[in-house]
């Protein structure tokens, strides 16, 4: 292999070299191969590279590179090796000059140790792709900063060598700042470094370009300071600025300067809570909040810390002084009693997830059932440029839900007759068609999913029967409520400014969008392709009659099949733009409700007629039209089958059966089965959104009167006192509450999480034993309350009729009439009975603290191996009733309850009424 390698060479490198340099060439490469066993390999590269060098290298400089090879050869002919082979690229990269130092500074490596051999061989090998980024001094200073961390670890510097290989070249000229804080950290924290160089890359990727450097000068001060992790500084950061525009994070940044020159410790707060505190004010607002808090952190470090991580109650007034969006966490209780008055059903509200968005739209299509609902609606409403309209906006999304329970959208009847329509174009049902018994999926089948069948295009059926629906609905609730008239109408203009140019869609979609702004009562302005102006005329004809009050969701049916008829006439493809006209849409109703079934016949062939004339142009596919924003997504037939499943849940759960899951999945996904899948929705996901409602229908269905609890699990981390940030509401029946700190001087914003649930009946024996037990003190104290009883009747005084003259008042009236003016005729005294109307509740502590003994010398002696700590405790002992264990011993909580007990005793004997809350916890969390 030598002498084939020397052969190859010969001839390019006798090319520039005379006969005696040639002469000197050979030797050296001779000498290399005789310094050791398997130095040859070394000489092989070396003459390998050699055609490279001797093109780039004068003669004085080749000799230079031929004996440090010669020096490496001696020392490790590995290391050696890897010097000539990265040799071409570095003397095209590295002045001819340079080339010994590049080499001198692989011969310093290797005396760092036993293992200092890889190290030497594992920089030659880097240098090469290194110097793609880096100049010669920023190499000879990456080397240096390698010793340092050689001098701990050989086997740390190598691979860091290798790491520096892998991510350099991505930083391009952000290379230098990226060294520069490399630099720093070897320092001082020189296990950081390698975790620093693992994740800048991809940190800086998330920040905006022409900041990086800036960003990188920034955590290199924070990490002066010490007391930084700085690869979770970096990781965390980044992550706070990927999620703001590109554009904001020059602003961010300079605050974050600024504020590492005050306290260094809150720069990382205040990057993470940036996001937070965009998503409610404008750039320039943010300043405002800022100036705020480092005034704060000035004043009290501990209360600026919070501020910036937004949890202390200061942080959320000035942000609610600066924003014109409207949180729903600070009006969800508002909404709840908003909505419940509406429907005089049981709702909720909750915060409405991304990642639960899929087939649920605002209102939770699992939970919307007679026993109540659940309205997801926003976190934020920030659609308008004040607060005022954002919560106006967050009314009109939860009454267009809540309207399609209280006029009876999911009620629908195909038996039922519309009441707007005097004949009727939509299939009538027959009893063959109610139970097919060829057909094993039609059992069960909601009338909304029979509906749906009938047409050959089921999606676009879907669509004509949503808009229809919803200018329905919008229209009584209009009608019924006033008083919300004037934010729907600005909602509505709102939805309106969304939605995409007619002109742009082909035939088949502008119509089904003309549609929708119908429904959204847009007045003028509206585009139709002009073939089809009659019969925009006549979709607008059909619509009105869904505005009268007395219209029904079988009203909408029909009209949809009427719809239907016209718009899946028109065939899908582009409409020249000299094509298109403004459509003329009279208020005056005419012609729909009074045709016969002929005149429907001839506007259909009017219509074919039409489209004939229209042209035979490339039909597209037709895909829906995007949602109105505050209507949500909305699936009937989905509502019905879940009604369905519940109540046969219910039935059979009396009889002790119970609907397969089996069973319960395959009516669920063919509910939810889409006609199409819309882009961006994983198949995946929509099969998790079925489990989900199966295991809600099951919770639901147990039959009245079975015991369900709910016990969460001891989680010790949750008992930490600064952990995590402020918390949110993802269930129903729950509640945020703030937090004293005494340290920041400051509520700790929405710091506790309250989960409300019903508890089940105890034992009505438990009651009467305690009280016969206690039978003497019972006695005392229902006499002490006694005494609280009032008296039966109450003087009444300056009555204008009574029992007797009130002496005062007779006084003061004749003193007016003597002296000119009009007396009082109210002068009597009347004597009404009164009766006591006192309400009493009782907060009962039921925390892990309350299993504690009252009295622990009363513990039998084989109890003695328990546990002191009471939670264990309390496991143990249920862990143990299998084995006849007893409880020989009162516990706080025992004491406590016969104490209600006898109160209540107390209570009832004089009339008061009473509830009862219990109270325990794991941490703030929970």
């Amino acid at each position: 292999e030598l002498a084939e390698a020397l052969r190859d060479a010969w001839a390019p490198v006798s090319e520039t070299l005379s006969d005696e340099e040639m002469a000197a060439w050979v030797d050296w490469g001779l000498a290399i191969a005789q310094q050791a066993g398997r130095s040859w390999e070394a000489a092989r590269e070396y003459f390998r590279a050699s055609p490279a060098a001797v093109r780039a290298l004068p003669f004085v400089h080749l000799k230079q590179w031929g004996y440090w090879g010669n020096a490496l050869a001696e020392e490790s002919p590995a290391a050696s090796g890897a010097y000539f082979r990265a040799s071409p690229r570095m003397v095209a990269a590295l002045k001819p000059w340079d080339v010994p130092e590049w080499a001198q500074l692989g011969k310093k490596l290797y005396g760092r140790g036993r293992r200092s051999g890889v190290l030497t061989t594992r920089y030659f090998e880097v240098s090469g792709d290194l110097m793609s980024v880096l100049s010669f001094s920023e190499l000879q200073n990456l080397v240096g900063m390698m010793e340092k961390v050689a001098e701990r670890s050989v086997d740390e510097a190598a691979s860091f060598l290798s790491l520096s290989r892998d991510v350099l070249p991505t930083l391009k000229e952000d290379t230098r700042s990226c060294l520069s804080l490399i630099s720093s950290l070897l320092g001082r924290e020189w296990q950081q470094a390698a975790g620093c160089l693992e994740v800048v890359g991809e940190a800086l990727a998330r920040v905006e370009r022409v900041e990086r450097s800036r960003y990188l000068a920034l955590v290199g001060r924070v990490a002066e300071n010490g007391g930084v992790n700085v690869p979770s500084f970096l990781k965390d950061s980044s992550a706070a600025l990927g999620q703001l525009d590109g554009y904001v994070h020059v602003h961010v940044l300079n605050m974050a300067d600024s504020l590492s020159r005050v306290d260094h410790a809150v720069v990382l707060d205040y990057l993470k809570g940036v996001p937070y505190v965009m998503r409610r004010v404008s750039i320039n607002q943010l300043e405002t909040w800022y100036e705020t808090g480092v005034a704060i952190l000035k004043e009290n470090p501990e209360g600026g810390a919070a501020y910036f991580k937004g949890e202390s109650s200061r942080s959320e007034e000035v942000l609610e002084k600066l924003s014109t969006g409207v949180e729903l966490g600070r009006v969800k209780e508002v909404m709840r009693l908003y909505c419940r008055a509406l429907s005089a059903e049981e709702v909720e509200i909750a915060a409405h997830q991304a990642e639960d968005a899929q087939g649920k739209g605002w209102v939770a299509l699992e939970k919307m059932m007679a026993e109540g609902a659940t309205v997801y609606l926003p976190p934020v409403a920030e659609r308008f440029g004040n607060k005022e309209d954002n919560f106006d906006w967050y009314k009109v999304v939860a009454t267009h839900q809540i309207a399609r329970m209280e006029f009876e959208t999911f009620n629908y009847s195909r038996l039922r007759q519309p009441t707007q329509f005097e004949n009727r174009l939509m299939p009538t049902p027959s009893a063959d068609d109610e139970d097919d018994p060829q057909d094993d999926r039609a059992v069960g089948l909601a009338d909304f999913q029979r509906f749906f069948r009938e047409f050959d295009e089921g999606g676009l059926a879907r669509d004509i029967f949503t808009a229809a629906e919803d200018f329905r609905l919008d229209c009584r609730v209009k009608a019924e409520y006033p008083g919300i008239r004037r934010a729907y109408a600005k909602v509505q203009l709102q939805a309106l400014d969304e939605r995409p140019r007619m002109e742009e869609l082909p035939a088949r979609e502008a119509m089904m969008e003309l549609l929708i702004r119908l429904s959204l009562e847009q007045e003028s302005g509206l585009m139709v392709p002009a073939p089809f102006d009659k019969f925009a005329k006549e979709l607008w004809n059909i619509m009105r009659l869904l505005s009268r009050p007395q219209a029904t969701v079988e009203d909408s049916a029909e009209a949809t099949w009427r719809m239907y008829d016209i718009i899946s006439q028109v065939s899908n493809q582009s409409v020249p733009e000299e094509e298109w006209e403004q459509g003329d849409f009279p208020d005056e109703q005419t012609g729909s409700q009074s045709m016969s079934d002929d005149e429907w016949e001839q506007l259909m062939q009017e219509l074919m007629e039409a489209q004939q004339q229209f042209g035979d142009g490339e039909e597209q596919p037709y895909e829906s039209p995007p949602q109105v924003d505050y209507r949500g997504e909305f699936k009937p037939e989905l509502m019905q089958v879940i009604s369905m499943l519940r109540e046969s849940q219910r039935e059979r759960g009396a009889k002790g059966e119970t609907i397969s899951k089996g069973e319960m999945e395959r009516l669920l996904a063919e509910a939810n089965r889409p006609v199409t899948n819309p882009p961006g929705v994983d198949p995946q996901r929509r099969g998790m959104f079925v489990n989900d409602l199966v295991k809600e229908v099951g919770s639901r269905g147990a039959p009245q009167g079975a015991i369900q609890q709910t016990t969460m699990a001891y989680d010790p981390s949750y008992d930490e006192e600064e952990q995590g940030g402020p918390l949110e509401i993802k269930e129903p029946a729950s509640f945020l509450y703030d937090e004293w700190d005494y340290r920041m001087s400051d509520y700790r914003s929405r710091w506790c999480l309250l989960r409300e649930k019903d508890m089940s009946e105890g034992d009505a024996s438990y009651f009467s034993a305690t009280l016969d037990g206690y039978a003497a003190l019972a006695s005392q104290i229902r006499r002490q309350f006694e005494l609280m009883v009032p008296q039966g009747l109450q003087k009444v005084k300056r009555q204008q009729d009574g029992d007797e003259l009130e002496l005062d008042a007779v006084i003061e009236a004749m003193v007016d009439k003597r002296s000119g003016s009009s007396p009082s005729e109210k002068v009597y005294v009347r004597r009404n009975k009164v009766q006591r109307d006192v309400a009493v509740v009782f907060l009962m502590d039921m925390s892990a603290s309350t299993a504690e003994a009252i009295d622990e010398s009363r513990r039998l002696a084989d109890e003695w191996d328990a546990p002191d700590d009471p939670l264990e405790y309390m496991f143990w002992l249920r862990s143990r009733r299998g084995e006849g264990m007893r409880r020989s011993y009162k516990r706080i909580v025992d004491l406590e309850k016969e104490s209600l007990v006898l109160l209540i005793h107390a209570l009832e004997t004089i009339g008061d009424t009473y509830g009862i809350y219990g109270f325990s916890g794991y941490g703030r969390e929970n």
